[in-house]
């Protein structure tokens, strides 16, 4: 598959899944740990082994290799819990908007541990997603500006820390795919992220949690779970076939405005919609930027 479409279908399946992420997350009564868990465990997990066995899975073990996995695990099992919590917390237009710094440390790791050149159109269009995001922070509701005066903190620092891992998790995943084919990352990278995201849940475990689980429940979370796995194969796809992380991620944020524009149909998130407008075309501007060679 052409890195370019594999990048297509990662914007439709990544709106997806972030529709389906925001809205689930509005009427779920379990631990905000379960959600992400249950979602790997139904879902991301067992898509994984059978496409990866499906496909060429080649592994050069190692050491290395052990930690990138575990690396790239951990940080991508936080990234799914704290990206639950920061989207319960916030407008998806504006959780997506400030999201995007994740490019910020993707573009710099990648420079500095994978020797994916850092050019000064990479430097200035990650300036513009900075300022895209602060955008987003200071865009007022005004529904609701006193109640989201204290609320939208706590959510801004879980999106933050939510853009933090992933970064980190998706340049060990880059690392990690020099040790391996997709088909073996599949199965060995996807079941990392899932012990992960099980362990942090652990911690919620209780009597009354597990009465709480429903069949709604269990139909969502398996939705999410799909969609997240499929975003998955795509972006590895494109990472994979186009060798460029840097790029790919850049242009691979262009889902911003794309769920933006779902949130206003289909969610109904019209509030500071003005605002938000204008830091997604600040970013948009951005993302263009930062793909310049």
């Amino acid at each position: 598959m052409a890195w370019q479409i594999a990048l297509c279908l990662f914007f439709l399946t990544a709106v997806g899944q972030s529709l389906l992420q925001r809205a689930y997350s509005q009427t779920s009564r379990l631990p905000e740990s379960f959600p992400p868990a249950i979602s790997y465990l139904i879902g991301v997990t067992p898509l994984g082994i059978i496409v990866g066995l499906s496909m060429s899975h080649h592994v050069h073990w190692s050491w290395w290799l052990g930690f990138l996995l575990l690396l790239e695990g951990l940080f991508i099992g936080l990234y799914n819990w704290l990206s639950f919590m920061a989207v319960k917390r916030l407008p998806l237009a504006r959780y997506q908007t400030i999201y995007q710094v994740y490019e910020l440390v993707v573009i710099a790791l990648g420079w500095g541990l994978l020797a994916e050149g850092l050019n000064v159109w990479q430097v200035l269009g990650g300036l513009l997603i900075l300022a895209a995001a602060f955008l987003a922070i200071r865009a007022p509701i005004k529904a609701q500006q006193q109640l989201h005066k204290h609320a939208s903190a706590p959510a801004v620092v879980l999106t933050l820390l939510a853009a933090l891992t992933m970064g980190i998790g998706l340049v060990a995943e880059k690392a990690a795919l020099r040790h391996m084919d997709m088909g073996a990352y599949f199965i060995f990278g996807y079941g990392t992220q899932t012990l992960s995201i099980l362990a942090l849940a652990a911690k919620d475990i209780s009597r009354p949690a597990l009465k709480a689980f429903r069949l709604y429940d269990f139909k969502r979370s398996l939705g999410m779970g799909i969609l997240s796995a499929t975003t998955g194969f795509f972006y590895i796809a494109a990472i994979v076939n186009s060798d460029n992380i840097s790029l790919i991620t850049a242009l691979g944020a262009f889902t911003l405005p794309l769920t933006v524009l779902a949130a206003y149909l289909f969610l109904r998130e019209r509030d500071e919609l003005k605002l938000v407008l204008g830091g997604v075309a600040v970013g948009f501007l951005g993302l263009i930027i930062s793909a310049i060679k």
